[in-house]
């Protein structure tokens, strides 16, 4: 499950020239110099709202085609695959978390799963079928429940999300960390025989531990997932 950061950071760093600016103005900070949460998250929908942040999804997610591309080019050991996480990733909370002030409330975010209206991110949705055409292998691994997986698999499939290869969801009740949970579940594919050429997702924690050649971050100033 994800949490949400009250303070957002905004001066954040992608792998992207279109990447944030630091808010430097003093006008916008406190006595303390901290960047007052109600501002933080005024400028967080901004952002959202705003051409900059579907750019900087396009650039990570062309990033990521590109190496796909150039990969495939070679002959690959194994079964070719690609790893996506869901949330912020594939689809968008971006509505649900406005809506809720960015707070995370585990009915309330349970309630929004169960309708499953998360729009799709639309470049990282071309990057799936781009794979998908490739005859790339499309494994998506998520901190959703096992308990949200048929609204989860309704959610992708009305967002155009198709012919997945697994879906990857968390046991109701586990204590792993995302870090771990990902990365187990990657060497476990990996040990069946999948070449995880390229990891994508919004966090850190979607991409460490390693069972992948490439990793490509999305940003994502709602909420941070240790």
């Amino acid at each position: 499950m994800k949490f949400p950061l009250l303070s957002i950071l905004l001066g954040f760093s992608l792998l992207s020239p279109l990447a944030a600016q630091p808010v430097t103005n003093d006008f916008l900070r406190g006595e303390y110099g901290v960047l007052n949460v109600g501002v933080a998250k005024n400028l967080t929908r901004e952002y959202c709202r705003g051409p900059l942040y579907k750019e900087e999804i396009q650039y990570v997610a062309g990033k990521a085609r590109d190496y796909l591309d150039f990969r495939l080019q070679n002959p690959v050991d194994g079964k070719p695959a690609i790893v996506f996480d869901i949330d912020e990733t594939l689809l968008s909370n971006f509505s649900y978390m406005d809506e809720m002030d960015f707070a995370y409330q585990t009915t309330q975010w349970n309630a929004w799963i169960d309708k499953g209206l998360a729009p799709p991110l639309e470049a990282v949705r071309d990057l799936y079928r781009y794979a998908r055409g490739k005859g790339v292998a499309v494994l998506l691994i998520s901190q959703r429940t096992q308990m949200q997986r048929v609204q989860t698999e309704n959610n992708l499939r009305q967002a155009g999300y198709e012919d997945w290869t697994e879906l990857v969801l968390k046991e109701a009740g586990s204590k792993q960390t995302a870090a771990t949970f990902k990365s187990e579940n990657r060497k476990r594919l990996a040990q069946a025989g999948y070449n995880i050429l390229v990891n994508i997702g919004d966090q850190d924690s979607d991409l460490q531990g390693g069972y992948a050649e490439s990793i490509f971050k999305l940003p994502n100033p709602m909420y941070w997932v240790p």
